[in-house]
């Protein structure tokens, strides 16, 4: 039997905001020690009356979690109902204006050291076997952008895109994420301008990459230096190539599974080169084709190269198929800006430390939603990709709703009631995605899409990938060598 939280007459509300249904993820000893010693706290920390330290955190990873709120009634859903329990204290809302004066005063360093020490890789090979190739935990980099409101301060730190047909309505910070791909976990994020590549922030990124990791990339990041860096954290690599990308390298020689053993030599116009090749790396090159046009453009050579080099422990037909797994993180991006964000388009910070501390927050919000599905699918015995995203954040706002009026001995009752509930619908398997790139809305540079144009035939759910996959063989002057000798 539940019972309702009990209130005395100088207890202050925003004192009593308990959290302990999910304190596991981001203890409050934790919070306090990683933001409130950052430089912004402590240089601006006052006598606050309606807030703490820890409620205002929360107050920016719940603006992730209600995101169709405005701030004032996110707020409120942290204390509303605890202050409707109150014996005495009047309903005292804080304004607009208040609540981002306190957010002003929080700043985002210690939101950034709270996701650095709060957001680790989750997956163990006993419990999610789907996150490991062999030894190996499956990571993936990628890059993104959000709209920021259009001010001034926000043009001027983050810049706006443009092209030939003027420039883009909004000012975008660019964020370039690193996740664990069997658990959908960030557990790294660089943020930078809308103008700087996605390649500073992935070889950023690269500190937080150890041994036995295996990281996707597609070919935008993939490039020599990027190789020789992961190698030498202990890390590997598997990326697609840019067409005509060491197509013909200077050493090379044919393996047992069709794949071409090359050697990248040091980058010899070094300053011409933002990331050049120092030592030289040796890298595996898979060339393939596919030979069903709902899976890729006809005729069309792809080419992956990685710095896994044995074919008897990686077989290039293995990693042809491991090579999927990086579309991982682009439903890691969708779960944020379509499920968790609602399409919003624009996020709420008119300031761009309100901006990185709002993207911070929206971070560690999906964090939190992905670890308790993760524990959720254990209970369950199931993979956390048969699980629903959109249910786990429905889920968790309504529990976490409950949770902050119910005396805390209601919490692990409903911490189980909530993996149950998480783990109630299942997805059914994944059918293999079709290739069917089109632009949905009509711009002047691309084609409308057609829809008059039936929807290509879905597969079967007994087909698989590699039945649609032809190796090619190596190089014909690589052959023609082999058979002079």
């Amino acid at each position: 039997m539940y019972r309702l939280r009990q209130l005395d007459v100088d207890d202050k509300v925003c004192e009593q905001v308990d959290l302990a249904l999910v304190e596991q993820v981001y203890p409050k000893e934790e919070i306090e020690r990683c933001v409130g010693q950052s430089q912004s706290w402590a240089n601006k920390r006052r006598r606050i009356r309606q807030t703490t330290l820890f409620t205002l955190v929360w107050l920016i990873i719940a603006m992730g979690l209600w995101s169709r709120l405005n701030q004032c009634l996110v707020w409120q859903k942290l204390v509303g109902k605890l202050s409707a329990l109150h014996p005495a204290e009047k309903q005292g809302k804080l304004s607009d204006s208040g609540v981002s004066g306190r957010r002003k005063e929080l700043g985002s360093a210690g939101l950034q050291e709270l996701m650095q020490r709060c957001c680790l890789v989750m997956a163990e090979p006993q419990t999610m076997p789907s996150a490991f190739f062999g030894r190996y935990r499956l990571m993936a980099i990628d890059g993104t952008v959000f709209n920021t409101p259009d001010t001034v301060a926000n043009e001027q730190a983050f810049g706006r895109s443009s092209n030939q047909y003027g420039k883009g309505a909004y000012p975008q910070v660019r964020c370039v994420l690193l996740s664990e791909c069997g658990s959908h976990a960030v557990v790294g994020v660089e943020m930078s301008r809308s103008d700087v590549s996605e390649v500073h922030g992935a070889y950023r990124l690269l500190s937080q990459m150890g041994p036995n990791r295996l990281l996707t990339v597609d070919a935008g990041i993939t490039s020599g230096g990027l190789l020789e860096r992961a190698r030498e954290r202990g890390a590997h690599v598997l990326g697609a190539l840019e067409a005509g990308a060491w197509e013909n390298p200077s050493t090379q020689r044919r393996l047992s599974d069709g794949s071409v053993l090359a050697w990248i030599p040091p980058t010899k116009k070094k300053g011409a080169v933002c990331y050049p090749v120092r030592k030289g790396v040796w890298v595996r090159i898979i060339s393939y084709r596919l030979t069903d046009e709902r899976l890729g453009e006809e005729g069309k050579v792809y080419r992956l190269v990685t710095t896994l080099l044995n074919p008897q422990t990686a077989p290039a037909l293995a990693l042809v198929e491991l090579y999927h797994e990086r579309w991982e993180i682009e439903l890691v991006i969708d779960e944020i800006k379509t499920h968790e964000r609602m399409q919003r388009k624009v996020l709420r910070s008119k300031t761009p430390e309100g901006v990185m501390q709002e993207l911070y927050g929206i971070f560690l919000a999906h964090y939190l939603v992905r670890v308790l599905m993760a524990q959720a699918a254990l209970k369950a015995e199931l993979d956390p990709d048969r699980l629903s995203f959109t249910e786990g954040l429905f889920h968790l706002t309504e529990m976490i709703d409950l949770t902050l009026i119910l005396e805390p001995e209601a919490t692990e009752p409903l911490l189980k009631r909530l993996y149950e509930k998480l783990a109630y619908k299942i997805l059914p398997p994944r059918h293999l995605r079709i290739n069917r790139r089109e632009v949905k809305q009509v711009y002047n540079k691309y084609k409308p899409k057609k829809r008059n144009v039936p929807v290509p035939k879905p597969f079967e759910p007994h087909e698989q990938f590699l039945d649609f996959v032809d190796l090619l063989d190596p190089l014909p002057a690589l052959v023609t060598a082999e058979k002079g000798a």
